[in-house]
């Protein structure tokens, strides 16, 4: 997804709702100001992953030459907090590059909804989609759904990302103008994330996940589609047995297991031994058949035996009457 330019003195516009005039997004001393590191807190439950590696060292030389060029986003809120609503990468980067502070714009008056608006919103016009892990996309999708559902604004995507949610509320009677309606919804989904709207349902679904298994998902031990099956386990009790199952005893969850762990939880049959059962194949394997293996008869074998005019049927007559009376005079050496 395309990085879009964005203009940080604007929120209002990027973000696509309007303050009421008693509660304006107003910056404290008329805008940029310096603050302390050390004043700043995280954004709570911000699941946006921190750079490492080279990307993380870029931005630290960049931050030695040039400075902080970009202000710290924060929020100040009721009872006297700084959280970080953008920025968390370029705090970090000014702390590891010597910097004790760094250039900030101050938010008062904000709803806890308004906030994540703008967490979400910054990380995705500032990041491209590719570049972020599974699950900073899914927490991305769910915050963001959350608060515009909150704030009760575009309700046409939410609407579809709801039906997405809960596939079975859907109704079987749909006229064509409800069949046409969805279509466009889905398309303004795909529009609003740069997703199709079924991916966008199931990274909501995925977001579900306890922070063990969802971290799973990003290392790659949970494929994508398998995870959003997992998700319909809703018991983050029996969630947290299968991460620790899965720790304990080196138990992969691929498709067919999560589909059953699904099943099994939807029709209130996941239990201790059945969960052990699924994780560890056992409920998965192909029963052993009691019918004896095929084989084949070698070539030097046949040639042995039979000439080439012989037909297969001849010689499978043939075999067949060989090992009667084989097992016949077998079974008389025993009565003997």
């Amino acid at each position: 997804m395309a990085k879009p330019k964005v203009i940080i003195e604007d929120f209002a516009d990027m973000l696509n709702f309007e303050p009421e005039q008693d509660t304006a997004l107003a910056p404290v001393q008329g805008g940029i100001t310096q603050m302390d590191f050390s004043l700043m807190e995280p954004f709570p439950n911000h699941r946006f992953k921190l750079y490492e590696g080279q990307q993380l060292a870029d931005m630290v030389d960049s931050v030695r030459q040039f400075g902080i060029l970009l202000p710290i986003i924060l929020w100040h809120t009721e009872d006297g907090r700084h959280l970080i609503l953008s920025g968390h990468n370029r705090q970090n980067a000014g702390q590891l590059a010597g910097l004790t502070k760094g250039p900030v714009i101050i938010k008062e008056n904000l709803t806890h909804d308004e906030a994540v608006l703008i967490v979400t919103e910054t990380n995705l016009r500032q990041r491209s989609f590719s570049d972020m892990s599974h699950s900073e996309r899914a927490y991305c999708l769910s915050q963001h759904y959350e608060a515009l559902k909150s704030q009760g604004k575009r309700n046409d995507l939410l609407e579809e990302i709801e039906r997405l949610l809960n596939p079975h509320d859907s109704d079987g009677n749909s006229t064509s103008v409800q069949l046409e309606q969805k279509l466009e919804s889905r398309e303004k989904v795909g529009q609003e994330y740069g997703l199709s709207a079924s991916k966008v349902g199931r990274y909501i679904k995925i977001s579900t996940l306890i922070e063990p298994l969802i971290a799973k998902v990003d290392t790659g031990e949970i494929a994508f589609l398998a995870a959003y099956d997992l998700s319909f386990v809703e018991s983050s009790n029996q969630q947290q047995q299968i991460s620790d199952l899965m720790e304990s005893d080196s138990y992969k969850v691929d498709m067919k297991k999560a589909e059953l762990l699904r099943s099994y939880y939807e029709t209130g049959k996941l239990t201790d031994t059945t969960m052990v059962q699924i994780l560890s194949g056992e409920k998965t394997r192909k029963p052993k058949s009691n019918k004896p293996q095929p084989f084949k008869v070698k070539p030097m074998v046949i040639s042995k035996y039979f000439t080439n005019e012989q037909s297969s049927k001849e010689i499978e007559d043939t075999i067949d009457k060989a090992l009667a009376m084989y097992f016949e005079n077998l079974n008389t050496e025993v009565v003997d």
